[in-house]
């Protein structure tokens, strides 16, 4: 009986010394802290679950446009229009039988959010078609932006004169020798030259300017003129080399030459040319500082 009772004596005694020692190994032991659970997100009464936008990414007439930047989105909106808007609204966004004129059009101004729409989802019932990406078009939502900042500088400008019936232009006939060299060629569009003539370019900021705003229908480094379909020529010129009739051993000749097409802009030859060379200046869609360096470039292109 006796060495019962020491038994469970001694057995009570060691679960305490092992009670014990497992607090004490709790106690130094680190503190580890279990994060708490992601709350589950609740809907507003009456509102269905569904993943419709995260399949279809929304619809894009829906995103607020950002604001437009000036400039910098306009001059680099003109080759997206010009790629993709003139067989409708024309060259120049003079409108055509089956679209509207885009120029001095007081619905471009009127609300940008109703622009982009109109652009991103199109127009059902008309020849308006969804230019936005997720509504299966071409353009991301920055080249919706950009040519809206084309289309804005389209605005409060000249009205364009009525087109005529124009003569066919006479056949060239070869120079005798000894001939004066021949005119220099000239834009189809008025005007003197610019402020630009009046800075000093630099060749290095010319180039990614030349690359941004020039290399789209000129090709890299001047190289390859884009394919034109109906226009005389059938391509937009070369700049590397230039026209002979533009080149110049005197640099300001040179230069003066470049700088009228950029500041004026000039519509090819033909019956319904494609692409046209845009009034960079008279438009505005680039600073004077901005178009020296482009024709800095041009001419550093075409330098032995």
């Amino acid at each position: 009986m006796e060495a019962r009772k020491m038994s469970v004596r001694t057995w009570a005694i060691i679960l305490l010394a092992a009670g014990v020692l497992l607090v004490t190994a709790a106690a130094c032991a680190p503190n580890v802290r279990v994060p708490p659970l992601t709350p589950i997100p609740t809907l507003a009464p009456g509102t269905t679950p569904t993943l419709a936008p995260a399949i279809a990414g929304g619809a894009a007439g829906a995103q607020t446009p950002r604001p437009l930047t000036g400039v910098a989105d306009a001059a680099a909106g003109v080759g997206i229009f010009l790629e993709n808007c003139t067989a409708c609204h024309g060259i120049r966004g003079e409108g055509t039988a089956i679209a509207p004129t885009l120029r001095n059009n007081p619905f471009i101004t009127a609300n940008d959010q109703t622009v982009f729409k109109v652009i991103a989802d199109g127009v059902p019932g008309s020849e308006m078609p969804a230019w936005a990406q997720p509504q299966g078009g071409p353009l991301a939502t920055d080249d919706i932006y950009t040519v809206m900042a084309y289309l804005k500088a389209l605005q409060g400008v000249p009205q364009l004169p009525r087109a005529g019936a124009s003569p066919p232009a006479p056949a060239p006939t070869p120079l005798p020798a000894g001939a004066p060299t021949p005119q220099p060629a000239r834009p189809s569009l008025p005007g003197g030259p610019g402020q630009a003539l009046n800075l000093t370019g630099d060749i290095n900021r010319g180039r990614p300017l030349f690359g941004l705003y020039c290399a789209e229908c000129h090709g890299p480094q001047g190289r390859i003129g884009r394919p034109n379909p109906g226009s005389d020529d059938g391509t937009a010129p070369s700049l590397n080399p230039i026209d002979s009739t533009i080149a110049s051993r005197d640099v300001r000749v040179f230069a003066t030459n470049i700088d009228l097409f950029l500041e004026h802009g000039s519509i090819p030859g033909g019956p319904s040319p494609q692409l046209m060379m845009p009034a960079y200046g008279d438009l505005k869609l680039l600073a004077p500082q901005q178009i020296a360096d482009l024709i800095a470039y041009i001419v550093s292109l075409n330098s032995p």
